[in-house]
């Protein structure tokens, strides 16, 4: 099916949409900004030498620092152990986390807690090494409670009241700004044995503080940094075109988007430009935000599955399917994608409200050009079709978007996606 037909059909889905509406957005508004915790946030060049005064304010005597083992090896982690080495903060490293963290990976994490008598946490690097960090903290509150259980039960109801007790502190250092893991409530698992992977959402694991340190990035190569961007970027755009959206995540996802348009050249063009790099991470942060505060869309359940089933970068699959399904929404979101282009700077305020719209799709695929993210992803096969939608359409059941998508329409936007 043609992009056009798709989008026909999808202006034809006011009555359920109506339902998404009531039944989702106002949860998405009316919970989701008064029930998450707070968390501190120190921001800054060399912040995170400041990780042990941080975990000693918190009574933690020794840490469990959950990272991968490129960090480990390229010594990107050692201002922070060095640190801790001098202020005298016992920590134990867990160093085996996967690019799609594993259930396999938690568990060994987990055991390392145990075994070493932790009483905090660290997670230190991408968005799997937090996640991988968050939902460790996740057993240690629960250990009853398995991580596909809190995947397949949890993930839908993210109120633990009160926030259990033994919920240990948690410390979050990211060393990408994309997926703002360090301020959401929710963590993405792969469950290998399934090619699947859960979303974990339970207040019990937000960071309890945050280090943004743009000097732990300097290193990494453009791709990483144009996928991780990208990534940021989808959370701030889904919730912002979504019925979950309010006041307060319209701001942090108008300044997120802005504020990744404006550096990402300079970052490209020079990796170790600070500056530049630290307002990433401060875009990142925010489209963290705007994910709690109303939640994404379809990209990301498509993403979820695709990037499991083939083993594919995350901010790769955003890349490719953030614009098809921002044009296979067409006018059901043209108004706000509109203004998200104009408050981002990308579209031209005396443009009508469809050119914005168009103007903005048109720059987030100037972005993937210019960058060298793949407009498809031909690894998709006709054959799993069937196994990606029961994926997309169990995950997708939460989110409050504008178009709920039929079995045989998230078939047409696969053969989009795959080209």
């Amino acid at each position: 099916m043609k992009l056009e037909e798709i989008v026909a059909k999808a202006a034809d889905s006011k009555a359920v949409s109506k339902v998404v509406k009531y039944a989702s957005g106002a949860a998405a508004i009316t919970v989701f900004p008064v029930i998450i915790p707070s968390q501190a946030l120190y921001e800054g060049i060399g912040s995170v030498k400041k990780a042990p005064a941080i975990l000693k304010k918190a009574n933690g005597s020794k840490a469990l620092v959950v990272t991968d083992a490129t960090l480990v090896k390229l010594g990107v982690i050692n201002p922070m152990l060095e640190a801790m080495d001098a202020e005298g903060v016992q920590y134990a490293v867990y160093d085996g986390v996967e690019p799609n963290p594993s259930i396999e990976n938690i568990e060994a994490a987990f055991d390392i807690y145990k075994k070493e008598g932790c009483n905090c946490i660290v997670g230190f690097g991408g968005g799997s090494a937090m996640d991988a960090a968050k939902v460790v903290a996740c057993r240690v509150a629960k250990p009853n409670m398995s991580v596909k259980q809190m995947g397949r039960l949890m993930g839908y109801f993210p109120v633990t009241l009160p926030v259990p007790a033994k919920t240990p502190f948690i410390l979050l250092v990211p060393t990408t700004a994309g997926t703002g893991a360090e301020s959401t409530v929710a963590a993405v698992v792969s469950d290998h044995a399934e090619d699947k992977k859960y979303t974990v959402t339970d207040i019990a694991m937000r960071g309890n503080a945050v280090i943004l340190d743009a000097s732990l990035a300097a290193g990494l190569p453009a791709f990483p940094t144009a996928i991780t961007a990208i990534d940021a970027m989808s959370h701030c755009i889904e919730g912002y075109i979504g019925y979950g959206h309010n006041n307060r995540s319209d701001e942090y996802s108008e300044r997120g988007v802005r504020l990744i348009f404006e550096n990402i050249d300079a970052v490209i063009a020079d990796g170790k430009n600070l500056e530049a790099r630290q307002a990433l991470c401060t875009a990142a942060y925010l489209g963290g935000h705007a994910l709690n505060s109303a939640t994404t869309g379809y990209v990301h359940p498509f993403c979820h599955k695709i990037g499991a089933k083939y083993n594919l970068p995350h901010g790769r699959c955003i890349g490719a399917v953030l614009p098809i399904m921002l044009e296979v929404y067409g006018p059901l979101v043209e108004k706000r994608l509109a203004k998200l282009g104009v408050a981002a700077g990308v579209s031209n305020p005396k443009s009508s409200v469809s050119a914005q719209a168009k103007e903005f799709i048109a720059a987030i695929r100037e972005f993937d050009n210019k960058f060298g993210i793949q407009p498809n992803i031909p690894e998709i096969q006709e054959s799993d079709f069937a196994e990606i939608a029961d994926s997309i359409m169990v995950e997708n059941f939460v989110y409050p978007t504008k178009k709920v998508f039929s079995r045989e329409e998230i078939y047409d936007v696969l053969r989009l996606i795959k080209g």
